[in-house]
């Protein structure tokens, strides 16, 4: 049985969020360890305000590489693909540009952690609202995708895809 629009929306839609989960999930872990755990031998004031910079230098970098690989990836789906062809090209191109966005948001968490700077976590509470900003809805696919009328309803159908 072929698999529905649907279906291949709600897939992407979890791999998509497992990626924030993860980050949170880690920042959350950072967190608490910083402020209940035992406290690290304090970080060289130097070396946190080096890795301040590459964190800063990180988020608009990797956000950056994800935004970009994102748009070069879609511009290899024509029109004339089929929309199964199509959402699972688009599939790989979200899942692309997530990990351009989960890295800074990580490397800021391990950051936090290295340093135990809690401030750190700031950024990967941006990275986290980012996710938000640009999970893929049927709208976004519609539009990243200038998708026909019909394949727009066919995406909002039940129906399995049909042969064409």
């Amino acid at each position: 049985m072929a698999p529905t629009a649907r279906q291949i929306l709600t897939t992407l839609n979890l791999v998509y969020f497992a990626f924030p989960v993860v980050m949170v999930g880690f920042a959350m872990f950072v967190y608490f360890s910083v402020t209940t755990g035992q406290p690290l031998a304090p970080a060289d004031a130097e070396f946190e305000s080096l890795l301040r910079i590459i964190v800063i230098a990180t988020v608009p970098a990797g956000m950056g590489i994800g935004y970009f690989a994102f748009k070069n990836a879609i511009k290899g789906i024509t029109p004339q693909m089929p929309l199964l062809g199509k959402l699972q090209r688009y599939q790989s191109a979200v899942i692309v540009r997530a990990a351009g966005f989960e890295m800074p948001g990580m490397f800021a968490a391990v950051v936090a952690l290295i340093t135990n700077n809690v401030s750190f976590l700031l950024f990967t509470a941006v990275i986290a609202v980012l996710f938000l900003l640009f999970r893929p809805t049927v709208n976004t696919i519609t539009n990243d995708l200038q998708l026909s009328l019909a394949e727009r309803n066919e995406l909002e159908s039940k129906q399995s895809f049909t042969k064409r």
